[in-house]
């Protein structure tokens, strides 16, 4: 078990505020190359990392 699951949210946070910026970042990238399909998949990952954000940041 975990010792203690606020850390543990706390740390998922920041993991999801990273991942939902480098999926902003490689969807800009994408867009800039013209690759519209990887584009989309990113901004689908990023709008996921937000609504886990909000899901999670309830717990804390």
């Amino acid at each position: 078990m975990v010792k203690d699951p606020k850390k543990v949210i706390r740390m998922l946070l920041v993991l999801c505020i990273v991942i939902g910026l480098a999926a902003v970042t490689v969807g800009v990238v994408a867009v800039y190359k013209e690759e519209y399909i990887i584009a989309a998949g990113m901004l689908f990952v990023a709008i996921w990392q937000v609504i886990n954000f909000y899901k999670w940041k309830k717990l804390v």
